[in-house]
């Protein structure tokens, strides 16, 4: 049972989806024809399908443009952002370059940007 989850509408969630499997190292969990979750650790992705009336307007550029005026980004916990960033990149987002890590409450944190131009952030756990 999960106990936490985020919820991002896309044109593309089996891409999407791919995106966070390989970024994250979360299984894909469930897989419908409007929609995939991945889940890990009592939390949970899901991807769903944008009504095709909307993603008829929406345009995506090559490489994605970040949608900072999102009022909402996720997190999630990985154990290596290095091999993120390059997972990242192989998969059609990227995560910013280590230049741009910062640290926050005992964590290695970066923000980065999925094929669709979701921006979200990863912390990775430093040793005590």
């Amino acid at each position: 049972m999960s106990v936490a989850g985020f919820v991002l509408y896309s044109l593309d969630p089996h891409t999407l989806a791919r995106f966070y499997a390989q970024v994250l190292s979360w299984p894909i969990s469930k897989q419908q024809p409007d929609y995939l979750q991945l889940e890990h650790q009592g939390m949970e992705l899901t991807l769903i399908q944008v009504p095709a009336a909307i993603a008829a307007r929406i345009v995506l550029q090559d490489p994605p443009l970040p949608r900072s005026d999102s009022a909402c980004k996720p997190v999630f916990w990985i154990a290596d952002l290095d091999l993120a960033r390059e997972h990242a990149a192989q998969a059609g987002g990227r995560l910013h370059e280590a230049e741009r890590e910062w640290l926050f409450k005992g964590a290695r944190v970066c923000d980065g940007i999925d094929p669709e131009g979701n921006v979200f952030q990863l912390r990775q756990t430093l040793p005590r």
